[in-house]
């Protein structure tokens, strides 16, 4: 019998090549998600694999499901992709090469903040739209200002792509405001069925204004 798992499938370390001042390391990332009650997470450090039988077994101990992912750059633009290895995201230059891999093997790609400022996709995305699993919900927004998100979702249900929401947590106080609850057994197979058939909740709130301008501040000089 399958239950509603509590997931966030975006989430960045210490070990994350673009963002060396994260202070906190995989270890405690996954500590902090154990606390709050997280069953499946995904760490996606930039063009890096965090994963490795230590951490998976560590995350088991927790109750938790760590799954393989990275956030790559693809012609310039922001991309989610799990259950890669580091070779398999060696060779992803192009949307094409992603292509392949996704012919080959069972991978889900997601698409992060898709229109947001910051190397999110845009355009690319409906040009792309077939690589792409899920669309993102940020966590990233105002009670009255979620134009982005919006758009997302707009554009998720024109597509009919499940949405997924996360926190991309450079922070640990960033997690628990957007995840995703997933209808599904704790397997990465039976997730990622889960997510493509759309047997998920968008489970979110909005952020206050002083941790909204907090993360804009990050965003700018970080």
């Amino acid at each position: 019998m399958s239950i509603m798992l509590k997931a966030d499938l975006h989430l960045h370390t210490s070990e994350d090549p673009r963002h060396p001042g994260i202070i906190y390391d995989a270890k405690e990332l996954i500590e902090h998600a154990g606390k709050l009650g997280f069953n499946v997470l995904a760490i996606t450090n930039h063009s890096k694999v965090t994963f490795n039988k230590t951490l998976k077994e560590f995350a088991e101990k927790k109750g938790i499901l760590l799954i393989p992912g990275a956030e790559l750059r693809i012609n310039g633009k922001d991309v989610l992709v799990y259950n890669a290895t580091k070779k398999d995201i060696s060779n992803i230059k192009t949307f094409k090469d992603l292509e392949k891999l996704k012919k080959r093997k069972n991978i889900l790609v997601a698409a992060p903040h898709p229109f947001y400022i910051f190397g999110s996709l845009g355009k690319e995305l409906e040009r792309n739209i077939k690589l792409f699993d899920a669309i993102e919900y940020s966590h990233f927004y105002l009670k009255k200002f979620d134009i982005p998100n919006k758009k997302a979702a707009r554009f998720a249900h024109e597509h009919g792509k499940p949405l997924i929401g996360t926190s991309d947590a450079h922070h640990l106080w960033r997690m628990n405001f957007t995840y995703t609850l997933v209808d599904s057994e704790k397997s990465i197979k039976s997730i990622f069925e889960a997510i493509r058939k759309n047997k998920i909740k968008l489970a979110s709130r909005p952020l206050s204004f002083w941790i909204y301008l907090k993360v804009l501040l990050w965003a700018i000089t970080g």
